[in-house]
């Protein structure tokens, strides 16, 4: 579970600052998630 914690506060990390830069929710979402997967947190 330890190895699980870094990865879902980096997209979450992500996903805020999207929010902020764009203003919508649906989208910071996506976004963190995609950074995420694009770094390869979620393996």
């Amino acid at each position: 579970m330890k190895n699980k914690i870094f990865p879902i506060s980096m997209a979450v990390l992500w996903g805020t600052v999207f929010y902020n830069s764009c203003h919508d929710l649906t989208l910071g979402v996506c976004m963190g998630i995609c950074m995420g997967i694009a770094f390869g947190l979620f393996n």
